[in-house]
């Protein structure tokens, strides 16, 4: 039933950091979800599941502990669907522990698709989710007729891409050196205890309001975003930067069908003082992306990873030392970021399907807090993920985009 034994497989550049750093402050787990128009049958779901995952041979792995690195080994342990039990993005990835780095569970009208960040990236995991409610749907409706299948070759699945498109050449020089950033202090919670807020708004309300400021919808959530961790400061803390980390879908850039992690990340910073404007933050946000986004930049950041993972000394260190500098490296890296806000944009399905499903949604696990968003049909869907058991940053964003006139709906 499952694919045939193939050999193992080592982790992507993105993905090398994850097995070190997951641990009870952060699974380095994310879920994607579909939200349908009526109950899921969790029979046709699981014989759905069973269709698509010959298609994703690379999700049947198991993550194994090497010499040197972490590796994926293929699994024919058979995914069962089961049914929400769990809070939202608890571990998955243990060492030692034989397991898929997969979940998919339902909850009444709910599919839910749960990954530990390793094995893939938002875009692997929409593809996979994407497919697997087509094929659900499919089985339940009897639609034919339309292609129920996003996934490519099992070559162009498992491409490392970091490697395949790294350049040693340095042809740009790096924007804004990292620098440590403003923290949210308070009380944290435990992970299973994550704060999550959702909420739905109009696509079209909120992209008129965003192009009325001249801005994407994700400069300007940025910038409110900004602004909301701002108003948590100190006069002292003022003297540190605010920093969102932004994820950067690298198949914008380079033509890869890679299922395996392919993203950057750039990091907007700004600086409060007393007068500053919202419209202040948001020209300063708009400048920052357009610098930001430019090839030469992406490609930069890029290398300059790739190029720690190549260092032959790096190589040939045994993993326990090497996760003990990971760890180092992640910690202090996470210094240098406040809050990290990811947008998938938009999601789309064929027309046949789009009768049954109501939006789709994202979450993920996080150490600080987390704003993740995507959209379907005229449904913005943004979720806010915290430890933090003060909720005054959430509550801070959404009271401004109600002010702002956005339509904003909790989801419950």
């Amino acid at each position: 039933m499952y694919p045939p034994k193939r050999i193992r497989r080592k982790l992507d550049n993105a993905a090398i950091a994850f097995p070190a750093a997951a641990g009870k402050k952060d699974s380095r787990v994310f879920r994607v979800y579909c939200k349908l128009n009526e109950p899921v049958q969790p029979q046709v779901l699981q014989r759905a599941l069973e269709q698509v995952i010959l298609k994703y041979p690379l999700f049947q792995c198991r993550l194994q502990k090497g010499y040197f690195w972490y590796y994926f080994e293929p699994s024919s342990i058979r995914p069962v669907i089961k049914k929400e039990k769990d809070v939202p993005c608890s571990a998955i990835f243990s060492p030692g522990r034989d397991n898929l780095l997969y979940k998919v569970t339902y909850n009444r009208d709910s599919i839910h698709l749960e990954v530990f960040h390793a094995l893939t990236d938002g875009t692997g995991a929409f593809c996979f989710l994407a497919d697997l409610v087509k094929a659900y749907l499919g089985l339940l409706h009897r639609i034919e007729g339309e292609d129920a299948g996003g996934a490519g070759t099992l070559e162009e699945q498992e491409e490392d891409s970091f490697s395949r498109y790294y350049s040693p050449v340095r042809t740009a020089v790096q924007i804004r050196k990292s620098s440590r950033a403003y923290q949210m202090k308070g009380r944290k919670v435990a992970q299973a205890d994550m704060k999550i807020m959702e909420y739905t708004v109009s696509v079209k309300q909120l992209l008129q309001h965003s192009r009325a400021c001249q801005v994407s919808i994700t400069v300007y959530l940025t910038a409110v975003l900004l602004q909301a961790l701002s108003r948590k400061m100190t006069e002292a803390q003022k003297k540190k930067p605010v920093v969102v980390m932004i994820p950067v879908n690298l198949r914008n850039y380079y033509p890869s069908k890679s299922m395996t992690n392919f993203f950057g990340w750039m990091e907007i910073e700004y600086r409060f003082h007393k007068k500053d404007s919202f419209e202040d933050i948001l020209l300063h946000v708009k400048k920052r992306f357009s610098q930001e986004l430019l090839l030469e930049q992406v490609a930069f950041r890029m290398n300059h990873y790739v190029r720690i993972e190549k260092n032959l000394l790096l190589k040939y260190i045994p993993l326990g030392i090497k996760n003990f500098f990971i760890r180092l490296g992640t910690g202090l890296g996470s210094g240098n970021v406040s809050a990290v806000f990811s947008n998938m944009s938009a999601l789309r399905m064929p027309k046949s399907y789009e009768p049954y499903i109501r939006r789709f949604g994202v979450i993920s696990s996080t150490d600080k807090l987390q704003m993740c968003a995507c959209s379907y049909r005229d449904t913005f869907y943004f979720s806010i993920t915290s430890k933090l058991e003060d909720v005054s940053v959430q509550e801070d964003i959404v009271s401004f985009l109600k002010a702002e006139g956005l339509d904003l709906a909790e989801v419950p």
